[in-house]
């Protein structure tokens, strides 16, 4: 599969997705003329991913001439804390990672998050990159260069803009995935299509079989048509300046929310599967998208087994308060990204507290 590479302002990351690429990262990292002065590798991974992957890791790693060291953090949401980035700064202190120093982060979007805002923040930023584990890392997460961590007031609000030098994407680790996990991946790829165009979405539902049982050339395809996608936005709107890149977003409004009220018990893409239905709704009752695309997205969540009803009741005001503190909201109005069609989103400000809390309301489980 050929590379790939966006560019925001002046940092440029190197996208390359095939199958065995983790025994070759030491040989990537070293070959990149950008890191020709860095000798020390720090690699942040979690409990379960470094039991898979760690010490294969870390023999590329140290093959390629580089001193290689590894901290691993408890899987989940809950690591994007404060806590657990004293827990980073400490042992990049520990380890004596400098400015020659990089920053290598092996799992999902957790981890990914949570290593690259310590690239940003340590010595004022160094280098880091990403081997993508999970589907939803490697089409979405690990691609674009943001990174934050979680506080009490809600999620992502304490980050920074921070490029990967290198996203090294292995298919064969998602074999490692349950089904739940590939679902809530699926949650971003629709997201793609429902806010680029017809082709991606209708190729989404001609091959959900395949993707499903992780046919190798299709999930392989499924990343590259997702990274292009998501590289072609970023270049345009690296820091979302004009706009275009929180159409990203689309979902993630009321998911975010969601997300935060539940404490983490749901995916993030579980959670993006119920803000993307409401927005349709939402989208459905200002007269801006028919019903007939609000029923097809909810019919290809459900295919790919991902949730259009809350599991546990959350009071609708307690969603929208913590939506209020959301980093999209603009003054005292909610932000949400709508659809006039597949591939036609728009930003809206407007949407009236009734059609809001309507939309929120019929995600309660029945």
């Amino acid at each position: 599969m050929p590379s790939l590479s966006v560019t925001a302002r002046y940092n440029e990351t190197k996208i390359e997705v095939r199958t065995h690429l983790l025994d070759d990262i030491g040989c990537l990292l070293r070959d990149d003329a950008r890191l020709a002065d860095v000798g020390t590798v720090a690699i942040i991974t979690d409990d379960t991913v470094g039991a898979l992957y760690a010490d294969q890791t870390i023999t590329a790693v140290r093959a390629a001439g580089f001193q290689a060291s590894e901290l691993r953090v408890t899987p989940g949401e809950t690591s994007k804390s404060l806590d657990t980035l004293g827990r980073v700064y400490q042992f990049l202190a520990e380890h004596r990672i400098g400015r020659d120093g990089l920053i290598l982060a092996l799992g999902g979007g957790v981890v990914s998050d949570l290593a690259g805002f310590a690239a940003a923040t340590w010595m004022r930023g160094i280098p880091f990159a990403i081997c993508p584990t999970t589907l939803e890392s490697a089409i979405d997460a690990a691609i674009g260069g943001k990174t934050a961590i979680n506080t009490p007031g809600g999620k992502n609000l304490t980050g920074a803009f921070h490029q990967p030098v290198i996203v090294a994407t292995d298919p064969t680790c998602l074999k490692t995935l349950n089904a739940r996990e590939i679902s809530a991946g699926m949650a971003e790829s629709i997201k793609h299509g429902l806010i680029t165009g017809d082709d991606f979405l209708t190729w989404q539902e001609t091959h959900a079989d395949a993707i499903c049982n992780l046919d190798d050339d299709i999930l392989t395809e499924l990343i590259l048509r997702n990274v292009q996608i998501k590289c072609a936005i970023v270049q345009r709107d690296p820091f979302e300046q004009t706009g275009e890149r929180m159409f990203l977003n689309f979902g993630h409004t009321i998911g975010h929310a969601v997300e935060s009220c539940c404490d983490y018990r749901l995916r993030h893409g579980e959670c993006v599967a119920l803000g993307m239905l409401t927005a349709c709704r939402m989208s459905n009752a200002m007269g801006l998208l028919g019903q007939d695309t609000t029923d097809r997205t909810e019919q290809l969540l459900l295919r790919f087994n991902l949730p259009t009803k809350l599991h546990e009741p959350i009071p609708t005001s307690r969603i929208i308060e913590v939506m209020q503190s959301d980093k999209k909201a603009k003054g005292a109005s909610l932000r949400f990204v709508l659809l006039e069609g597949v591939g036609k989103p728009v930003i809206r400000t407007d949407v009236p507290d009734t059609i809001i809390h309507t939309a929120i309301d019929s995600l309660s489980p029945e």
